[in-house]
């Protein structure tokens, strides 16, 4: 951690105070401004009462740094999470357990941990020898399948760009070749070949280009893959949606795009189904659709997507999935009436009504021929309304924006329609008659949004977080279940069942009944006079006037608040996080119908695919035999039909639905996460991932184990790691084979060396149990057992360097003394030679004078010969001449 200080005496100051810390180390100092910055690693600390706030948060013992389980943290804080994270991710490792949960990362880079050697190695592998994995969590659901003869469901959500899709998208491929004899693509059946092609057909028609996510799921996905119950091998599967994102159809905002398979349509349909969609010439890009261009001109294209191969890709995934050519060609078709009509402009004023453009007549006229209605028909029901009296019924003029209303309802609709319609094909397909569902058990897959809070939130973001917090209820239960089962499996004594929060109070406040506000939603939306503010201001008035404390309601009304600028909006209490919602558009979403009067055109459709997209909703004797204007003509009234179900209510009942199935199976969670908002290659901010593991449960999850015994260690593992501490009499030694049983049996004698190891370094007996196989700690205690091993290691260390430095400088010191005396010998036979040496070379000298002294003499006596008889010549020369 960092701590900023004037001077190392405040530092001190700030950190010791009421504190004291042992083990800790400055690792690093810096300099801001006027102040340092140093970097303390700590090891331990003990606060007696101290402020907490001033203290730092405890470190992990170096032994836990990168563990591939958070719940194994000894502190367990979210800095200590982060960090653990943090440090995996760098080191490309994306996955990492959290209890029951694999936290996911998303790195925006391809990664080679998907190949069919990945698959067979998680198929062969336990659960807990290997790495966290996505073929881990698979491989675990089908285990227990197989076992447990029970149904399995693995979650898979997270926000938009955290790779929900492509994880559901690997497991899904896992379990259609991972247990074959070779991961071989041409090994699977027609039904696995069939659930597989789902994927391109879903990600068509589901998914779409956002700020967040090139290819973004707008909708909830439920897959069932069915296996037989005795071969266990894949015969059938269903699949279930749930919460499109209809108003895409019709808006997008900057840089988004509409449903992939729009553009698909536009860039790889051929030009005879060009033709005959009118969709070439002028029309030929998705530019020229208003439905299609209201991200703007760069968003159209997505980098390394081919628009045209996804088409042919998408075509050939729905033949595989029982969608033959007619009725894809009424696909596209209906397809190609919707961007038609999108085209249709309005002009007029209150007075005077509405009326199509002049210059969207040629496109009004293709949008009612690929639908199949007159224009007569369409352009009446477009530009007027009918109100029904008691008596007769009276056509009512609308102005423009009601106009362009109804036009992109009937998008939506007619789009929504389709989507379902798909279902059908599809579901037959995988799940042939032939396969008694009684003779089969099914491992679910789950892709759904995560919690969503952005700066204007609507009635989609309130129904995604509404199933957020029925998935979180259902996922605190099963963690605290999963929690006190290991506790009675391992007989623990003297504990107390582990509290949570439970979100119960919130979920009362959205789908209670009669004060809900689900259920107020639906009783505005049938009044004939209600409204966005009418609706906001029932909320605000049922659950902000004060209520006895002790009453029900006053713990919902604790979930409601007003927000202090907004009469629209109001504010409701998640789990995750505080979310307002504007409240303008609940009303119209959550009808999201079309008027009857197009409905009933819709269903008289000559174009029988449209008919039977807008009848499929309806039952048989209320679908209409004649178009209504024979009906306005006549003023006679058609048929009471049923009010049809608010869109709300149809979630909510697939919700719960959807609910009572995940409670019959055993689940398995993943959370993923995207770690930086610019979809950088292994970029991580930590403030964007803190707040996905709040929002995703992960915190909530690592609470509840810290609520209980976090750390758990095996007992034949913990005495061979901490056996030491008992002194040096007592060793622990591995039990025989034979003592070991067939299983992970531990003996008693192993218990009590346990306990003797415990009572020795824990005297507080309240921090621990002793299960049957299992050591729990509560939390911190783990870090203290290794903080003793490694004060006792470097107790032993310093002793051992002790001995060994002594033992070092003694044979340094001898070996000095024999080098010292071998250099004085040396030295003084050095010293004698030179001396010698010397001598020598005196006598030398002497001899060389003695020799040299008799040569002058010689010389000179030779000499005085050679003068004295040159001489004496002269003499007797000159005598003889005298």
């Amino acid at each position: 951690m960092s701590v900023r200080a004037a001077t190392s005496d405040e530092l001190r100051r700030v950190v010791a105070r009421g504190s004291r810390l042992t083990g800790g180390r400055i690792s690093s100092v810096s300099r801001v401004d006027a102040t340092f910055v140093y970097d303390i690693l700590f090891s331990e600390l003990v606060e007696p009462g101290a402020d907490a706030e001033l203290l730092p948060l405890l470190c992990n013992p170096p032994i836990l740094d990168c563990t591939p389980d958070l719940t194994t943290l000894s502190y367990l804080h979210e800095p200590a999470v982060l960090y653990n994270l943090r440090r995996r991710y760098e080191r490309r490792e994306i996955y990492t357990y959290s209890g029951v949960v694999l936290v996911a990362m998303n790195p925006f880079y391809p990664v080679s941990l998907y190949s069919p050697e990945h698959m067979a190695r998680y198929a062969k592998a336990e659960h807990h020898d290997a790495d966290p994995h996505l073929f881990a969590i698979a491989e675990n659901a089908y285990r227990g399948m197989v076992q447990d003869q029970r149904n399995q469901t693995i979650i898979v959500y997270g926000e938009s760009g955290s790779g929900k899709t492509t994880s559901a998208k690997y497991i899904m491929r896992y379990f259609a070749q991972a247990h074959h004899a070779d991961t071989n693509d041409k090994q699977m059946s027609t039904v696995e070949s069939q659930i597989l092609a789902t994927n391109p057909v879903f990600e068509s028609f589901g998914n779409a280009k956002t700020t967040r996510n090139d290819n973004s799921s707008r909708f909830g996905k439920f897959l069932e893959i069915k296996f037989e119950r005795q071969r266990q091998q894949i015969v059938g599967g269903r699949i279930r949606t749930f919460l499109l994102e209809r108003s895409r159809v019709v808006y997008q905002p900057s840089t988004e795009r509409n449903y992939h398979i729009f553009y698909q349509l536009l860039a790889g349909a051929d030009s005879q189904l060009r033709t005959e969609l009118h969709l070439d010439g002028p029309n030929a890009s998705s530019n020229a659709f208003h439905y299609t261009c209201q991200g703007g001109k760069d968003s159209a294209a997505i980098a390394g997507i081919n628009d045209a191969e996804d088409f042919a890709l998408t075509d050939t995934s729905l033949e595989m999935v029982g969608i033959n050519s007619t009725q894809r060609g009424h696909i596209w078709r209906t397809l190609a009436g919707i961007l038609h009509l999108g085209n249709v402009c309005f002009s007029g004023t209150e007075s005077t009504g509405s009326f199509v453009e002049p210059e969207c007549e040629p496109q009004f006229a293709i949008a009612a021929k690929l639908l199949g209605v007159g224009d007569a028909q369409l352009r009446q029901w477009l530009t007027r309304r009918q109100i029904v009296t008691r008596h007769d019924h009276i056509l009512a003029k609308v102005n423009r924006s009601q106009a362009l209303v109804i036009r992109d309802s009937i998008a939506k609709f007619v789009y929504s329609r389709l989507f379902d319609w798909i279902l059908g094909p599809i579901n037959a397909s995988l799940l042939p008659t032939e396969v008694d569902e009684q003779a089969t058990l099914f491992v679910g897959v789950l892709d759904i949004y995560g919690f969503e809070h952005f700066e204007h939130n609507s009635f989609e973001q309130f129904c995604i977080n509404y199933a957020n917090e029925k998935l979180q209820q259902n996922f605190n239960h099963h963690v605290f279940k999963i929690e006190q089962e290991e506790y009675r499996r391992e007989q623990l004594s003297n504990w107390t069942f582990i509290g949570f929060q439970d979100n119960q109070p919130c979920i009362d406040l959205i789908e209670g009944k009669p004060i809900g506000i689900l259920a107020l939603l639906d009783e505005e939306s049938r009044l004939e006079q209600g409204s966005d503010r009418t609706f906001t201001e029932k909320l605000i008035r049922q659950f902000s006037e004060s209520q006895p404390p002790s009453s029900a309601g006053a713990t919902i009304a604790n979930y409601f608040r007003k927000p202090r600028f907004s009469n629209t909006a109001f504010t409701v209490r998640h789990y995750a996080h505080d979310v307002t919602y504007e409240g303008d558009g609940f009303l119209e979403k959550n009808k999201d119908t079309v008027p009857d009067e197009i409905l009933d055109l819709l269903c008289s459709s000559e174009f029988e695919f449209v008919g039977t997209l807008a009848s499929s909703h309806l039952p048989r004797d209320q679908r209409p035999s004649s178009p209504p204007a024979a009906h306005a003509s006549s003023g006679r009234s058609s048929p009471a039909r049923r009010q049809a179900p608010t869109l709300a209510g149809v979630f909510k009942r697939s919700l719960a639905g959807l609910m009572a199935t995940l409670g019959e199976t055993e689940m398995h969670y993943i959370r993923c996460i995207k770690p930086n908002e610019a979809k950088r290659e292994w970029g991580f901010q930590a403030s964007m991932v803190l707040s996905q593991l709040r929002s995703c449960g992960v915190i909530e999850t690592i609470r509840i184990s810290k609520a209980g015994y976090p750390s758990r260690v095996p007992i034949r593992s913990f005495n061979e790691r901490y056996s030491l501490l008992l002194g040096n009499n007592t060793l622990y030694q591995d039990p025989a084979p034979t003592a070991k049983g067939s299983g992970d049996i531990v003996t008693q004698e192993e218990h009590d060396i346990c306990r003797c190891i415990l009572k020795r370094s824990l005297p507080d007996s309240s921090q621990y149990q002793v299960g049957l196989t299992k050591v729990f700690f509560r939390a911190g205690q783990w870090a203290i057992m290794e903080k003793k091993r490694s004060f006792l290691f470097e107790s032993s260390a310093i002793v051992m360097q002790k001995f060994c430095r002594g033992i070092l400088v003694h044979r340094s010191y001898r070996e000095m003394i024999d080098s010292a005396r071998t250099i004085q010998r040396r030295y003084r036979k050095h010293l004698l030679a030179r001396k010698a040496q010397h001598a020598q070379r005196i006598n030398a000298v002497y001899t060389i004078e003695r020799y040299y002294i008799a040569l002058c003499q010689r010389r000179k006596r030779a000499l005085v010969d050679q003068s004295a008889c040159y001489l004496q010549a002269y003499v007797r020369r000159y005598l003889a001449r005298k």
